[in-house]
């Protein structure tokens, strides 16, 4: 009988579909096996099952599929897939996607679209989110079989540590360039494991995929930073203390959590003695008992989570009502310079993440207010649901967020001219009735998570130059003041009632010279001295204006060291003298003792490194075209008199095609009008001069070389471009040292003191 079970279960094995094996198996090889080995198992197989010698169907499905088999195991890339992702039909079978709509919101929304405790993050949020403290990240495909074996192990992990360590999870399938381009990720699921945000070390975890083989890892770190020690007599009432009366009625591991997320807080301790147990408790049942000073609180449970609320919430915290709110806040007004963070707590919420904070950010005040308690207060304070967060700066300034605490307090708490706006004071602000504000207007239920670090940082270069920022959240009932996005966030700056719109990239950089051109603009045209250089943008132009305003804002950036130049824009939207027959966006450079001025027609040249190039020529002659003939006369010139200083040749060979060339001239020109006194500035067009950058065997463009004349003759030195002032900087110990005073002054600029004006934007 035996016997015949064994020989069915042979022909069950031999005619099963190949597709439920592995293309291994189907070879008859192992996962260890060569190339070489691979192609004679092969070769057997092909002879046997070949269609040549073979008619029945089933047969030649066998040959087709040894034959794919081979085509995946040969090639080392396609075998390296397979190893990681299996075949695309086993994929398909066990994850077959009915409909297209169904593959594309797996395509978009991934494994974890809406978890309570995954995070999905993306490019866009993804370094704002890891502030600090500890990540767990899963980089995965949703179209691999291996991610989704692990979605329940990983969900569950999020659950289990939830407090302790923030998981979160990046679809590359979705963000495919993100996830190979700047986080190198090769494979998936890859999962890192962040010891302190994207400022601290990680690890690439290397264990299984279960939640067992998570555990223990995170185990092994918990382990290593908090340690519950067996104690023989009670501690001082001075200091909260969790006495864990039973060491077998809550395991090891959820002990291991509960001490750490009570770290800072309370000390959690064990107690082995019957005596001391019965000192803390009479009761049989209570398994932990708190004590802090008049705080006595028996714990019956054994649930971590209950424990730790139950801890938590004996906890003292300060209240706020609206006196004492009113209080502070004058206070603030007045002189006060530590914020305060204010927590809006959910009902039966336990206030641990309050308390966490209090110990990470010492330097701040905490208070609650209840909002069932104190419903009137909370309402003129926006805050519609709980849990919710809020920071009463020095200055009074007060600003609200219900997303990502902890970035939220680390990066506003100091930000003392920043505001969340109410109805009343976005109507006065856009009335000009409240001086000068850039507004971030977010539409109702749109996601601006991602503009809040550069707006915030924004706010902060201009602390002390009385502009002010405010956020406005826009609701179903305040939709009327969100419409300038169209459906987006919007950045405005109002000043008086003016409104100016921005466009472009939302980041520090941008933001803070969109307000820099509009703060320093007049209504009035550029005076003729000293020298400018304004855009002239016809009415109604549209996109393309915008486009060429922030471009007109990249060259202003780069011209800001040229303390005289004054930059500007010149809105042609109603009549006047200098608009005169703009019909096309247009740029004029006007110089000192010229009455005639040059223009560049911005439709032709509408990039920024295109226009500087045309500004910086016509601004300074210091810069000299060199020839084949004038390169031989003037740089590698012979008649040279040991008893005088011969200036050196500082030369730019380049080509009109290299975009990268025009992108970096700009610093090249800036030193040649510091150091023109001192050092000659060339430039050569290596595709008209094409024998001279031979011989000068340059190889690639930009080329920098500074050349050196001596009574041996003359030496060539390549040189880095990375800005003008590094340029001069490489420069300074190649000259002569009588020449260095004339150099040091020429040399002395100091940028963050520099003034650079503009006109209207």
């Amino acid at each position: 009988m035996s016997k015949f079970i064994i020989f069915y279960l042979c022909v069950l094995i031999h005619n099963a579909n190949l597709m439920d094996v592995t293309y291994y198996e189907i070879l008859g090889v192992s996962k260890q096996a060569a190339t070489q080995e691979i192609k004679q198992a092969y070769k057997k197989l092909a002879v046997k099952y070949h269609p040549d010698k073979n008619s029945d169907e089933t047969t030649q499905e066998k040959f087709l599929k040894i034959t794919e088999a081979y085509e995946t195991l040969k090639d080392p890339e396609k075998r390296r897939k397979y190893d990681v992702y299996g075949s695309h039909a086993a994929y398909t079978k066990k994850y077959d996607h009915q409909t297209q709509s169904e593959y594309d919101n797996l395509f978009k929304n991934g494994l974890y679209h809406n978890d309570p405790y995954v995070v999905s993050l993306s490019s866009t949020n993804f370094f704002s989110y890891l502030s600090g403290g500890l990540h767990f990240i899963n980089f995965y495909s949703p179209f691999c079989p291996p991610c989704h074996r692990l979605v329940d192990h990983w969900k569950r992990f999020a659950e289990t540590y939830q407090g302790i360590v923030k998981v979160s999870a990046v679809n590359c399938k979705y963000h495919k360039s993100f996830c190979i381009n700047t986080m190198s990720i090769g494979s998936h699921p890859t999962l890192v494991f962040f010891l302190n945000g994207v400022h601290g070390n990680f690890i690439h975890y290397e264990g299984e995929d279960t939640f067992d083989g998570l555990e223990k890892f995170m185990m092994k770190y918990l382990k290593n930073k908090i340690h519950v020690p067996i104690i023989s007599q009670l501690r001082s009432l001075e200091k909260p203390v969790a006495y864990v009366l039973d060491t077998n009625v809550i395991e090891d591991r959820a002990l291991t959590r509960i001490a750490y997320r009570l770290k800072g807080l309370v000390t959690v301790v064990m107690i082995d003695d019957e005596d001391l147990r019965d000192d803390l408790s009479e009761d049989p049942d209570v398994t932990v008992v708190f004590q802090y000073k008049n705080i006595y609180v028996e714990i019956s449970s054994t649930d971590e989570k209950t424990i730790i609320k139950q801890i938590a919430q004996s906890l003292p915290v300060g209240e706020i009502d609206p006196e004492k709110f009113k209080n502070i806040r004058n206070k603030l007004r007045s002189c006060g310079k530590k914020s305060w963070v204010i927590y809006f707590p959910s009902k039966d919420d336990d206030n641990l993440l309050l308390h966490q904070f209090k110990i990470k950010f010492p330097d701040l005040n905490f208070g609650t207010i209840d909002c069932i308690s104190q419903e009137e207060l909370c309402a003129s304070l926006q805050i519609e649901s709980t849990p919710c967060w809020a920071l009463l700066k020095g200055g009074g300034a007060y600003q609200r967020s219900c997303t990502h605490p902890e970035t939220f307090i680390q990066n506003s708490a100091d930000a003392y001219n920043l505001h969340t706006l109410s109805t009343a004071e976005i109507q006065k602000i856009m009335d000009g009735r409240a001086g000068t504000w850039v507004l971030l207007v977010v539409p109702h239920n749109a996601s601006w998570e991602h503009l809040a670090k550069p707006f915030t940082d924004a706010s902060k270069y201009y602390l002390d130059k009385y502009i002010n920022f405010g956020i406005m959240e826009c609701s179903l009932q305040t939709a009327r003041y969100c419409g300038a996005g169209q459906g987006r966030p919007a950045v405005l700056l109002q000043q008086g009632a003016d409104t100016h719109l921005y466009k472009g990239e939302l980041n520090t950089e941008n933001l803070a010279d969109f307000i820099q051109l509009i703060k320093d603009s007049g209504s009035t045209p550029l005076p003729p001295p000293p020298e400018s250089a304004k855009m002239y943008l016809p009415a109604d132009c549209g996109q393309p204006c915008r486009d060429l305003q922030h471009q007109w804002r990249i060259i202003a950036r780069r011209l800001r060291p040229l303390q005289d130049l004054r930059v500007g824009v010149l809105q042609c939207a109603e009549p006047r003298a200098l608009c005169a027959n703009v019909r096309a966006p247009s740029a004029r450079l006007y110089l000192v003792n010229n009455k005639q001025h040059y223009t560049l027609n911005l439709q032709q040249k509408s990039e920024a490194p295109y226009i500087l190039e045309w500004v910086l020529d016509h601004l300074d002659k210091s810069v000299t075209k060199l020839t084949w003939h004038s390169f031989a006369n003037q740089v590698l010139a012979h008649d040279f008199d040991p008893q005088m200083y011969k200036r050196p040749w500082l030369v730019y060979f380049q080509s009109p095609q290299c975009y990268h060339c025009l992108e970096k001239y700009p610093d090249f020109a800036l030193a040649s009008i510091f150091m023109g006194k001192v050092v000659n500035f060339g430039k050569v067009n290596c595709a008209s001069e094409r024998n001279l950058c031979q011989q000068e065997h340059i190889t690639s463009q930009p080329t920098l070389r500074l050349y050196i004349r001596s009574q041996q003759g003359y030496k060539s030195v390549s040189l880095d471009l990375d800005d003008y002032n590094t340029l001069m900087d490489e420069v300074r110990p190649y000259l002569p040292s009588s020449n260095l005073d004339g150099l040091l002054a020429s040399l002395y600029l100091s940028t963050e003191k520099m003034l650079f004006k503009h006109d209207e934007l």
